[in-house]
Protein backbone atom coordinates (compact mmCIF):
# COMPACT_ATOMS: atom_id res chain seq x y z
CA UNK A 1 0.00 0.00 0.00
CA UNK A 2 1.21 3.46 -0.84
CA UNK A 3 1.50 5.71 2.35
CA UNK A 4 3.12 8.63 0.49
CA UNK A 5 0.36 10.88 -0.14
CA UNK A 6 -1.37 10.62 2.95
CA UNK A 7 2.12 10.90 4.89
CA UNK A 8 2.33 14.24 3.18
CA UNK A 9 -0.81 15.15 3.82
CA UNK A 10 -0.89 14.25 7.57
CA UNK A 11 2.54 15.88 8.03
CA UNK A 12 2.19 18.94 6.61
CA UNK A 13 -0.84 19.92 8.25
CA UNK A 14 -2.01 21.80 5.03
CA UNK A 15 -5.89 22.18 4.13
CA UNK A 16 -6.99 19.85 1.85
CA UNK A 17 -9.57 19.03 -0.77
CA UNK A 18 -13.21 17.34 -0.08
CA UNK A 19 -11.67 14.52 -2.35
CA UNK A 20 -7.99 14.11 -0.38
CA UNK A 21 -9.96 14.54 2.90
CA UNK A 22 -12.49 11.51 2.06
CA UNK A 23 -9.31 9.67 0.83
CA UNK A 24 -7.42 10.23 3.81
CA UNK A 25 -10.76 9.32 6.06
CA UNK A 26 -11.15 5.60 4.20
CA UNK A 27 -7.01 5.37 4.40
CA UNK A 28 -7.08 6.19 8.63
CA UNK A 29 -9.63 3.13 8.42
CA UNK A 30 -7.96 0.81 6.81
CA UNK A 31 -3.96 1.67 8.11
CA UNK A 32 -2.96 1.46 11.89
CA UNK A 33 0.25 3.12 10.73
CA UNK A 34 -1.11 6.22 9.32
CA UNK A 35 -4.02 6.55 12.06
CA UNK A 36 -1.21 6.34 14.90
CA UNK A 37 0.63 9.11 13.26
CA UNK A 38 -2.54 10.76 13.20
CA UNK A 39 -2.72 10.09 16.87
CA UNK A 40 0.93 10.95 17.77
CA UNK A 41 -0.03 14.62 16.15
CA UNK A 42 -2.83 15.26 17.65
CA UNK A 43 -1.09 14.79 21.14
CA UNK A 44 1.56 16.89 19.95
CA UNK A 45 -0.63 19.63 19.00
CA UNK A 46 -2.57 19.20 21.71
CA UNK A 47 0.49 19.53 24.93
CA UNK A 48 1.10 22.05 26.41
CA UNK A 49 4.04 24.02 25.84
CA UNK A 50 6.25 24.69 29.19
CA UNK A 51 7.82 27.70 30.13
CA UNK A 52 12.03 27.49 30.44
CA UNK A 53 13.09 27.35 34.25
CA UNK A 54 13.56 31.27 35.16
CA UNK A 55 17.09 32.27 34.66
CA UNK A 56 17.64 29.76 31.61
CA UNK A 57 18.36 31.84 29.03
CA UNK A 58 21.13 33.82 31.59
CA UNK A 59 22.56 30.47 32.31
CA UNK A 60 23.29 29.40 28.80
CA UNK A 61 24.49 32.31 27.81
CA UNK A 62 27.22 32.57 30.46
CA UNK A 63 27.99 28.44 29.90
CA UNK A 64 28.41 29.54 26.30
CA UNK A 65 30.66 31.89 26.70
CA UNK A 66 32.76 30.21 29.61
CA UNK A 67 33.54 27.90 26.81
CA UNK A 68 34.18 30.04 24.10
CA UNK A 69 36.72 31.86 26.54
CA UNK A 70 37.81 28.01 27.15
CA UNK A 71 38.22 27.39 23.48
CA UNK A 72 40.15 30.50 22.69
CA UNK A 73 42.39 29.89 25.43
CA UNK A 74 42.81 26.45 24.40
CA UNK A 75 43.59 28.37 20.30
CA UNK A 76 45.79 30.32 21.89
CA UNK A 77 48.02 28.02 23.67
CA UNK A 78 48.27 25.72 20.68
CA UNK A 79 48.99 28.24 18.55
CA UNK A 80 51.91 29.68 20.95
CA UNK A 81 53.08 26.23 21.28
CA UNK A 82 53.28 25.16 17.56
CA UNK A 83 54.92 29.08 17.40
CA UNK A 84 57.61 28.01 19.73
CA UNK A 85 58.34 25.04 18.44
CA UNK A 86 58.49 26.11 14.58
CA UNK A 87 61.17 28.34 15.31
CA UNK A 88 62.75 25.89 17.94
CA UNK A 89 62.92 23.86 15.16
CA UNK A 90 64.32 26.48 12.54
CA UNK A 91 66.95 27.76 15.27
CA UNK A 92 68.36 24.03 15.85
CA UNK A 93 68.28 23.74 12.07
CA UNK A 94 69.92 26.92 11.23
CA UNK A 95 72.88 26.10 14.04
CA UNK A 96 75.78 24.79 11.50
CA UNK A 97 74.33 27.82 8.96
CA UNK A 98 74.78 30.31 11.68
CA UNK A 99 78.32 29.02 13.19
CA UNK A 100 80.02 28.75 10.07
CA UNK A 101 78.63 32.22 9.51
CA UNK A 102 80.34 33.17 12.62
CA UNK A 103 83.64 31.41 11.71
CA UNK A 104 83.93 32.46 8.09
CA UNK A 105 81.66 34.54 6.75
CA UNK A 106 82.95 35.01 3.04
CA UNK A 107 83.39 31.52 2.84
CA UNK A 108 79.77 31.11 3.98
CA UNK A 109 78.44 33.81 1.40
CA UNK A 110 80.44 32.24 -1.33
CA UNK A 111 79.15 28.54 -0.88
CA UNK A 112 75.55 30.03 -0.36
CA UNK A 113 76.03 31.79 -4.36
CA UNK A 114 76.94 28.70 -5.25
CA UNK A 115 74.43 26.54 -3.89
CA UNK A 116 71.79 29.60 -5.85
CA UNK A 117 73.80 29.20 -8.71
CA UNK A 118 73.42 25.35 -8.39
CA UNK A 119 69.94 25.38 -7.66
CA UNK A 120 69.19 27.98 -10.65
CA UNK A 121 70.84 25.77 -13.19
CA UNK A 122 68.66 22.96 -12.18
CA UNK A 123 65.83 25.08 -12.32
CA UNK A 124 66.46 25.91 -16.09
CA UNK A 125 67.65 22.57 -16.67
CA UNK A 126 64.49 21.03 -15.38
CA UNK A 127 62.45 23.54 -17.39
CA UNK A 128 63.92 23.13 -20.88
CA UNK A 129 63.68 19.39 -20.74
CA UNK A 130 60.35 19.89 -20.17
CA UNK A 131 60.22 22.47 -23.05
CA UNK A 132 62.25 19.79 -25.41
CA UNK A 133 60.02 16.69 -24.17
CA UNK A 134 56.46 18.10 -24.22
CA UNK A 135 57.06 20.94 -26.57
CA UNK A 136 54.61 23.16 -24.10
CA UNK A 137 56.25 26.01 -23.87
CA UNK A 138 57.73 28.34 -26.64
CA UNK A 139 61.40 29.19 -26.71
CA UNK A 140 61.39 32.70 -26.37
CA UNK A 141 60.25 32.41 -23.28
CA UNK A 142 63.03 33.16 -20.68
CA UNK A 143 63.85 30.27 -17.80
CA UNK A 144 62.80 32.89 -14.69
CA UNK A 145 59.01 32.82 -16.40
CA UNK A 146 58.67 29.65 -15.86
CA UNK A 147 60.09 29.11 -12.59
CA UNK A 148 57.63 32.38 -11.39
CA UNK A 149 54.80 30.66 -12.90
CA UNK A 150 55.84 27.65 -10.85
CA UNK A 151 56.11 28.97 -7.56
CA UNK A 152 52.75 31.50 -8.36
CA UNK A 153 51.00 27.97 -9.31
CA UNK A 154 52.34 26.63 -5.65
CA UNK A 155 51.69 29.51 -3.63
CA UNK A 156 48.02 29.46 -5.16
CA UNK A 157 47.17 25.82 -4.76
CA UNK A 158 48.72 26.11 -0.91
CA UNK A 159 46.13 29.08 -0.34
CA UNK A 160 43.52 27.21 -2.43
CA UNK A 161 44.24 24.07 0.47
CA UNK A 162 44.25 26.01 3.31
CA UNK A 163 40.90 28.45 2.76
CA UNK A 164 39.27 24.85 2.20
CA UNK A 165 40.64 24.23 5.36
CA UNK A 166 39.25 27.29 7.17
CA UNK A 167 35.92 27.75 5.33
CA UNK A 168 34.82 24.23 5.64
CA UNK A 169 35.24 23.53 9.52
CA UNK A 170 32.68 21.86 11.22
CA UNK A 171 31.00 23.46 14.00
CA UNK A 172 31.51 21.49 17.05
CA UNK A 173 28.07 23.09 18.88
CA UNK A 174 27.34 23.94 22.19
Amino acid sequence: MDHRPFEDWLLENQPLTSDQQRLLNSHLRECSSCAALTEVDLALKSARLVEPAVGFTDRFRVKLESRKQVLRWRNFWGFALLTVGVLGIIVWGSLPVLRELIHSPIAFLSSWGASLVSFWSSIVAILRAGMVLFKVAPGFVPAYVWAVILISAGGSSMLWVVSLMKFTKVPQGV
